[in-house]
């Protein structure tokens, strides 16, 4: 059995695994990744998350093939560089993490997207095997998406294709943190649903998505109404990725992919109801199989592919 380790840094969490040829996290752990609004550099984490699980590796006597990096921002994967953060991250950008945790733990390592990796993982283990043409499509404090088309990851000329959180779908709209103004995720991410709720029921405490869904549960009309413009944002955007990439499936990721009956169904009902009927009579939209693995497991699989 062939031993790698894979490694998701997100602007939350860096998580580290140990993970077999088959895709089987056999040990895993989490770091923060924002400590005092990043006042501990991003990088620093990754390092000591890289470093811990080296040494659960070695502890157990595996002999280690490589490492594979999820990482969010715009990946330039053949240099294993952030070239684009989305203004999310202090000093992320022009980070070149292959070097730098190849210098740290002397293994190899590739680096790509969080969104595609997360699209590698459920094309190799999760909901996607059955199909060559599909979109992983993730709600999170972002929204990403890693679109595979005859069974090959799309990356555009530079590799950093599938930005949909970056679509502008309002002209002059909120301000992103892109620079930009209007982009989707300032629409219909987690992070502006929570905003939104907030807004709406002129709340003063912090809440978070378990927060809604529990009041959505029990029928909060005033939060129905920002769940409906929510759904009705992504329905919007999974048409228009049906009809511009006609996918044989769209699958949910991301925490929002639990909630079936409140989200899921709704969702799914709206797209079919809106869609040219042809993009749909033979479409399939289901969630995500792999949850807060993925960005490892599809790392790892990157890895593999490349050597």
């Amino acid at each position: 059995m062939k031993y790698y380790l894979g490694i998701d840094i997100g602007g939350t969490a860096v998580k580290a695994g140990i993970i077999t040829e088959n895709g089987e996290v056999i040990e895993k752990r989490s770091l923060s990744a924002n400590i005092n609004n990043y006042q501990v550099p991003l990088l620093e984490r990754v390092k000591k998350a890289a470093l811990e699980i080296k040494t659960a590796a070695q502890k157990k006597e595996f002999e280690i093939q490589g490492i594979g990096v999820s990482a969010a921002g715009q990946i330039d994967s053949n240099k294993g560089m952030i070239i684009g953060d989305n203004g999310h991250i202090p000093d992320w950008k022009g980070t070149n993490l292959k070097r730098e945790i190849e210098e740290l733990t002397d293994l190899k390592t590739e680096v790509e997207n969080d969104a595609n990796c997360a699209a590698i993982a459920e094309k190799w283990i999760g909901n996607a095997r059955d199909y060559k043409d599909i979109i992983i499509y993730t709600i999170g404090t972002g929204i990403g998406a890693g679109i595979i088309i005859d069974n090959q990851i799309f990356n555009g000329s530079r590799g950093i294709g599938g930005e949909i959180g970056h679509m502008i779908i309002e002209h002059q709209g909120r301000k992103c943190s892109c620079g930009n103004r209007g982009c989707f995720e300032q629409y219909a991410s987690m992070t502006a649903l929570v905003r939104d709720v907030k807004k709406e029921l002129k709340l003063d405490q912090e809440i978070d998505g378990k927060y809604i869904f529990e009041e959505l549960k029990a029928k909060n009309d005033e939060i129905k109404k920002v769940v409906d413009q929510f759904l009705n944002y992504h329905a919007t955007a999974i048409i228009s990725l049906l009809h511009i990439f006609n996918p044989e499936a769209v699958i949910i990721g991301g925490g929002v992919s639990a909630q079936k009956e409140l989200l899921i169904k709704p969702l799914e009902e709206i797209v079919r109801a809106k869609a040219m009927p042809a993009y749909t009579e033979e479409f399939t939209l289901k969630t995500a199989a792999l949850s807060n693995d993925a960005g490892m497991i599809g790392a790892v699989k990157n890895f593999i592919e490349r050597h």
